[in-house]
């Protein structure tokens, strides 16, 4: 796999127009061509599609987050389209200065290996593998994950994980991040140390974040009461907190939990 086979691609909305230029001055300080794919909007999809979506996670979706959500799938769409793999990228990324190795140490046995690889650090654990690890160039290694929870800011996909990722689609809808790695329908690997991590935590972590840091997305939304109406949302919540019971129990023997390791000093 050459680099050139992979195209980078961010979101952005049309007003964000500061987003917009950060990244493209991100991609200029790198070395790197990135793409940009206009975000969709709740307007840019029927309105019965859009209510019927809404309801189909594990709590009501906000119009914002199914516009976020069908942005990552016509991505999807374009991967396996094209059959090459992208990085698919948040306007609010900020890249490692590292993000180019890695992109020149992708190898066949790489996309042979994962559908997956996530790129950044959201400052939570995660599932790993005790072993597995593959080394890149750069002091970089792609770690196996068992199971990821959340972060779709930046990420490496092939048409395979593609595929997997549009077949769940094909009638229900998720939180960006939280779809994509929800029942462990992929073979994720994680980049270590981390590629991107959004202005937001960058913050978190004592950092000045080089852009605005006020959410796209909006206010978090709380889960839904404890009512009839809403018994499919905790019917289905319930079932993703059992499907983690296994990796629970797998940290006995394969498994570890922890946060992705990270070097700070690659970012600011």
């Amino acid at each position: 796999m050459a680099r050139e086979d992979v195209s980078l691609v961010f979101i952005n909305l049309d007003r964000a127009r500061d987003r917009r230029a950060f990244m493209e001055a991100q991609s200029a300080r790198l070395g790197l061509t990135l793409e940009r794919l206009s975000a969709w909007g709740p307007d840019d999809i029927a309105k019965a599609k859009r209510e019927r979506l809404a309801a189909s996670w594990e709590r009501p979706l906000s119009g914002a987050e199914l516009g976020l959500f069908f942005s990552h799938k016509a991505l999807w769409e374009r991967c396996c389209e094209e059959m090459r793999p992208l990085v698919i990228l948040e306007d609010d990324a900020v890249l490692s200065r590292r993000l180019p190795a890695f992109l020149e140490g992708l190898s066949a046995e790489l996309g042979e290996r994962f559908d997956l690889i996530n790129l950044e650090y959201i400052g939570r654990r995660k599932f790993f593998g005790r072993t597995g690890a593959m080394p890149m160039a750069e002091g970089l290694c792609i770690s196996q994950v068992a199971r990821d929870k959340a972060g779709s800011a930046a990420y490496f996909v092939t048409p395979r994980g593609a595929r997997k990722l549009l077949l769940a689609a094909s009638d229900r809808a998720g939180p960006s991040d939280a779809f994509l790695f929800a029942s462990g329908r992929l073979v994720v690997g994680q980049a270590e140390p981390a590629l991107a991590i959004q202005a937001h935590i960058l913050k978190a972590e004592g950092f000045e974040p080089p852009i605005d840091t006020t959410s796209q997305i909006g206010a978090p939304r709380r889960r839904p009461s404890l009512t009839p109406k809403n018994a499919p949302y905790h019917w289905r919540r319930l079932a993703t907190q059992l499907s983690l019971l296994p990796y629970q129990a797998g940290r006995l023997t394969r498994l570890t939990m922890r946060k992705p390791q990270v070097d700070f000093s690659d970012f600011v």
